[in-house]
């Protein structure tokens, strides 16, 4: 079985069963799937381990039972279980999400920041999660003002400053945001320019003094996940935010 469809197996058996062990998590798996074979094993047992390390899961059962292969969900596990926060410790999972809110349409470099702020997240670094993510931003603002400055040529709107804009910079993000909410735009997409691109925006004020100069981001690893579990929104935001530009 591939990883992603064995975790999706783990997270049901887990949401039943928050206080285990390793091996009747095996013996659920095989119940409730024909297409778990005995060499599924091995990814089960690395599931299990970067679950560990990522704080989902901790040692022990109850009092009699503190240690491997015995583990409970923890608080934050649990969390993530009723609110759909797991979607950040599936990586794979999650940037298929992303391809399928913005049509495929995701820049291969923003792929790629999600992607190394994923890991980073999971081995336990918030601050370099929110860097990497607010990379992604930056070059979502970057393709939206080169729309935004298309559909001013095109339509006589002004652009002479979203030209002059640095690239990649909290400034060009800003002027991009006024920009878009003076243009003509659908009903639905003008209500929610300023929260979805605010947003976005914030993740690049978190690691950029107004100035430009880096700032040393200190989020708490509630803050980052709130961060992943929009941002697939937004992004998918900023692409249909261009179509309607371009049309």
């Amino acid at each position: 079985m591939d990883k992603t469809t064995l975790r999706a197996f783990v997270f049901e058996i887990l949401r039943k069963t928050p206080q285990t062990h390793f091996h009747a998590i095996e013996n659920d798996l095989r119940r409730l799937t024909e297409d778990y074979e005995r060499h599924d094993v091995l990814t089960l047992q690395e599931i299990l381990w970067e679950l560990l390390v990522q704080g989902v899961l901790a040692p022990g059962k109850n009092s009699l039972n503190l240690n491997l292969p015995f583990v409970h969900l923890t608080e934050y596990g649990t969390r993530c279980l009723e609110d759909g926060s797991t979607l950040v410790h599936d990586p794979e999972q999650y940037v298929e999400k992303l391809l399928e809110k913005t049509g495929g349409r995701a820049s291969a470099f923003v792929q790629h920041a999600v992607q190394e702020a994923l890991a980073v997240f999971l081995a336990g670094s918030w601050a370099s999660a929110i860097l990497h993510l607010a990379r992604a931003a930056e070059e979502l603002f970057d393709q939206l003002t080169l729309a935004l400055v298309h559909s001013g040529h095109r339509d006589g709107k002004g652009t002479k400053r979203l030209e002059a804009a640095t690239r990649f910079s909290i400034g060009q993000a800003q002027l991009a945001i006024q920009s878009a909410g003076h243009r003509t735009l659908p009903q639905a997409l003008a209500e929610t320019v300023e929260p979805q691109l605010s947003g976005l925006l914030a993740l690049m004020q978190g690691v950029r003094n107004p100035e430009g100069s880096p700032r040393q981001p200190r989020p708490t690893k509630d803050q980052v996940l709130a961060f992943f579990l929009l941002f697939p929104e937004q992004c998918a935001f900023v692409y249909h935010l261009m179509d309607a530009l371009e049309t």
